[in-house]
């Protein structure tokens, strides 16, 4: 067994499960929980939330990518330019392409309609969960924007799986 090959596997797949499953979480669980709060509640408990993610995700994103890259060239079956024909290339090439776009969604697109959050007076808030009109929007757009991401990772996913088989 090559070690190395098996090292570079092992991380690509715990850090793509890491990635991947954080978003499930923050998206199904997280998010959800934070809205039930007290506007004020949830600018606190979702900067300290940011602060932290924004940068792991940022860095476990491009570890991904780059063991991809590695994975299905120096280590993998894309040896040439003419490999990125085959259906293999084809499919790395287009998960190689939903990640990086997955990725920059998070970061460039994702992140900042979160920020908006905190651009809202706290007199637009109701109780607990409450939600004037303009926070409404924002939570809607921020809704978007995550099942857009989360459709990113649904390509990425399949792409994995096909590519198991050599398509």
């Amino acid at each position: 067994m090559d070690w190395l090959v098996f090292g570079v596997q092992w991380l690509h797949v715990l850090l793509g499960i890491f990635w991947f499953g954080s978003t499930l979480y923050l998206d199904f669980v997280l998010i959800p929980a934070l809205m039930t709060l007290p506007l004020g509640e949830q600018r606190r408990a979702g900067a300290a939330i940011g602060a932290r993610a924004v940068p792991i995700f940022t860095g476990v994103a491009v570890a991904v990518i780059v063991l991809g890259i590695l994975r299905g060239t120096v280590f993998g079956q894309i040896k040439s330019l003419d490999a990125l024909g085959t259906q293999y290339g084809v499919t790395w090439l287009v998960a190689l392409v939903a990640a990086v776009a997955t990725a920059y969604w998070g970061l460039r697109i994702l992140t900042p309609a979160v920020k908006k959050l905190y651009t809202i007076p706290e007199s637009e808030a109701g109780a607990a969960g409450g939600q004037g009109p303009g926070i409404a929007a924002v939570v809607a757009d921020i809704r978007r924007k995550g099942q857009i991401e989360l459709l990113g990772f649904f390509v990425i996913f399949t792409c994995m799986i096909l590519m198991r088989f050599g398509l």
